[in-house]
Parts: structure tokens; C-alpha cells; sequence
């Protein structure tokens, strides 16, 4: 029996949808009810930065712990096969960047929430 060829995912750089208000508000809530860490803030200029590599059609955001057991999200920039953009080996840690020698960028050092949450 011939082996079924798997199919090749190519991203475009649209994947992801607009969500209706309360649906995003509920959705939010529920994992509210289950966890501390509530979201994590990453500034406009970090995400273009990444957005702005060569072949860059997105972004894959990663959960990971930090070497203190924190909870992080860290964004690494993806291609149209899906292959992630990973960083060079140089790092900035007082800017949060890697990869900032000039090569591709992955993120962490955003402001979680709490303690960096919106006003109510």
C-alpha cells in the first residue's frame, strides 16, 4: 500500500480572526478563575522588530518558565512553512532581545499581569 503524502501547511501571514467582544471577555474570565498570571504586555516595537525579518509571515508565541520558575511567553517569528525564525546567539538581556547583533529576534521581558495590569 502506497504511503499517503502528508500535506505541506504553508502559512500566509492571515491566520487568526477578529473575536467578538464578549466571547474574548468570557474566554478571558475563564482562565482568570483557574491562574494568576493574567496576560503579559509586549510593546509595539519588540512585535515589528520580529514582524520585520526577512520571511517573517508571523508570529508563534511559545509558554515557557524562567530559570526563577516564572511563567513567560516568548515570541519567535515564523516563515510560510512554519518554521520558526530563531534567534542568533547574541544577546541583549538589558533591552529583553535576543538576537539583537543583527540577526533574528525572539522576545521575551514582557510585563506581566499582575503586577502591570490595566486600570479597572
Amino acid at each position: 500500500m502506497a504511503k499517503k503524502k502528508k500535506k505541506l501547511l504553508r502559512f500566509r501571514g492571515n491566520e487568526g480572526g477578529a473575536m467578538d467582544e464578549k466571547v474574548v471577555k468570557k474566554w478571558i474570565q475563564q482562565h482568570e478563575d483557574h491562574h494568576v498570571t493574567k496576560a503579559h504586555f509586549f510593546g509595539r516595537e519588540i512585535i515589528e522588530k520580529i514582524l520585520r525579518q526577512p520571511d517573517c509571515v508571523g508570529i508563534r508565541i511559545y509558554y515557557a518558565l524562567d530559570d526563577e520558575g516564572q511563567k513567560q511567553l516568548i515570541l519567535v517569528g515564523a516563515d510560510e512553512k512554519g518554521n520558526n525564525l530563531w534567534p542568533s546567539t547574541k544577546t541583549n538581556r538589558k533591552k529583553g532581545l535576543m538576537g539583537d547583533g543583527g540577526g533574528n529576534t525572539a522576545a521575551d521581558g514582557s510585563y506581566p499581569c499582575p503586577p502591570n495590569c490595566p486600570p479597572k
